[in-house]
Formats: C-alpha cells, sequence, structure tokens
C-alpha cells in the first residue's frame, strides 16, 4: 500500500514542495511507501493546447529532485492521445488502484487527472469510500497573496529575472542536456565553451544573455559564465545557443551529461565592435564572476 500523489509537477515548485512534504510525512507516519504518479513530458504537448508552456523539468531533472525531497517512487507515465481520452473513472479504477494501492491520496488546489480533468479533489471524495482510501487535500502556496504557479515562474525566467524565479521553485533552475559540438570560436579567445544540447527540446530557454552559473557534469559542480544567446560578434547563423565557459577547468566535455543551474542574470548579450572588445567585455565578465565566486565562500 502506498500514499499517492499524482500530476505534472512541471518546476516542482514550493507549492508542489508542500504537498510533496506532505506526501513523504504521511508515508513516514504510516509505515508505507511514498509515491508520485507523473509524466516524462508536459501533457499540453500531447493535447496540442495553443499555448503551448515552456518545460521547467525534463524527466532527468523532476526524476532528480523527487528523489532528493525523499519519495521512494517515482513513477513516470507516457502522456499519449490514449492516456488522455482514459476517464477519470477508468484511470483511478483500472490504473491507480491495481498499480499501487493507495491508502491515502494527497492532493492539491490544482490536481486533476483524466479525460476533461475530471479527475479532480469532488471527483476523489466521492469515489473514497468505495475504493478505500482517505483523500488529504493541500491548500495552495502563496507568495506576495498570489498561488505560486509554473506559469508564474515562467514568466520570471523569460524576463531574465532569474532570483525570483529560483525563489518561488526553491531551487536553483536548471538546463539539462550533454555537451555537443559548437563552433569552437570561444577557444579562440582564451574562452573556450561547453555547448549544451537540450535533453527535451520542449524545455524552457530563459532570456537571452549571461549568467552565472554553476555547471555539473561527473566530475563534480564548477562556476561558469553562460551565454545564451546568437553570439552576433562571431556567429551568423542567428542560431539561440546555450554555451558555459568553466571557469578553473579544463579538458574535452564533448558527449558528457551537463546540467547548468542558473544563479544570477549579469547583462544583455550585445553585439561588439570587433573580437578585440569583445575580449575585453569577457574579462570583465569574468572578473565579475570571480567576485561572485569570493562572495559566496566567505
Amino acid at each position: 500500500m502506498s500514499v499517492l500523489s499524482i500530476g505534472t509537477f512541471d518546476g516542482i515548485h514550493l507549492g508542489h514542495r508542500k504537498l510533496l512534504s506532505t506526501v513523504c510525512d504521511l508515508a513516514q507516519k504510516e509505515g508505507l511507501a511514498s509515491i508520485i504518479v507523473t509524466y516524462t513530458d508536459h501533457p499540453a504537448f500531447v493535447l496540442n493546447n495553443k499555448a503551448l508552456p515552456g518545460l521547467l523539468c525534463p524527466l532527468e531533472i523532476k526524476q532528480q529532485v523527487l528523489q532528493e525531497l525523499g519519495i521512494n517512487r517515482v513513477e513516470m507515465l507516457d502522456f499519449t492521445q490514449e492516456l488522455a481520452n482514459t476517464t477519470a473513472q477508468d484511470f483511478l479504477e483500472q490504473i491507480i488502484m491495481p498499480r499501487w494501492k493507495p491508502k491515502i491520496i494527497v492532493v492539491g488546489y490544482d490536481s486533476h487527472f483524466g479525460k476533461n480533468r475530471k479527475g479532480n479533489r469532488e471527483f476523489l471524495e466521492l469515489n473514497a469510500q468505495k475504493y478505500g482510501f482517505r483523500l488529504v487535500y493541500i491548500e495552495p502556496e502563496l507568495f506576495e497573496g498570489k498561488v505560486i504557479s509554473s506559469t508564474t515562474i515562467r514568466s520570471y525566467l523569460v524576463l531574465g529575472e532569474v532570483e525570483k524565479a529560483n525563489l518561488l521553485l526553491g531551487r536553483n533552475y536548471r538546463l539539462s542536456g550533454k555537451v555537443g559540438k559548437g563552433l569552437c570560436r570561444g577557444r579562440e579567445f582564451g574562452f573556450p565553451t561547453a555547448n549544451l544540447l537540450l535533453s527535451n527540446p520542449h524545455q524552457l530557454i530563459p532570456k537571452e544573455g549571461l549568467y552565472f552559473c554553476i555547471v555539473h557534469l561527473q566530475q563534480g559542480a564548477f562556476f561558469a559564465l553562460t551565454n545564451i544567446g546568437k553570439s552576433p560578434t562571431v556567429k551568423r547563423t542567428r542560431i539561440t545557443e546555450i554555451e558555459s565557459h568553466l571557469i578553473d577547468f579544463s579538458g574535452d566535455l564533448y558527449g558528457e551529461t551537463m546540467q547548468v543551474e542558473l544563479l544570477h542574470y549579469l547583462r544583455e548579450e550585445r553585439m561588439f565592435a570587433n573580437t578585440d572588445e569583445l575580449i575585453r567585455a569577457m574579462k570583465l565578465d569574468l572578473q565579475r564572476a570571480q567576485a561572485l565566486i569570493a562572495e559566496l565562500q566567505e
């Protein structure tokens, strides 16, 4: 038997964390497994919503963060058209109950599953006695009088207000993928970069510009400067790229798994008159990053 909650949990923000904490506490108290049922991608990409959201948590980050928060089992469902057409009653009776045998189901204000989002709090209340589970409802978490939502966090990231987004996430926003081939122009200027290819093309890319970051690799974590943009001074592709210069690191990273954890937005990307001017700006950016590192290490 288990304590279970189901949802998209995109972002795993402070509101989600309040619910997840309750799941873990109840599971420990009752001597049960804590289970989160979620999806490998955002359901909107199957439902073809007109305004598709930028994904805050690709699969690997979602699984990682949920486990860090103490969830025993993370069950990932592929959100297919067939699943989207499954009624809430069938979802509960044929999937949730036989597969995970919940003794307690925990829901938030926007929890839902099944066709047309019918599997909500009211639906579960009506079915609790029939299927023998207890329903626990968690009030939404507020920030400055408003409900914390993934939509609000996305809007902050699009504006480059990464510190505000991180505050509501309860963690620093991360971009995740593998190191791929770039044009290698940074190496020519003494600033070699690792080019991040996102594991999920739906992941939200924040406002273009330069960020102070921590890059996570198999070898460990390294402070970095990450440029999100088109590098107009040295490139003509007009393709947005995510390139990180790792401070105090040297080595070949091609093909490695990498996560870029955004700490601060430093400045907008701009066009320089020539490469000499670009190099001078990069040296100033590095000095600023080193000052931030010194502050963090005090």
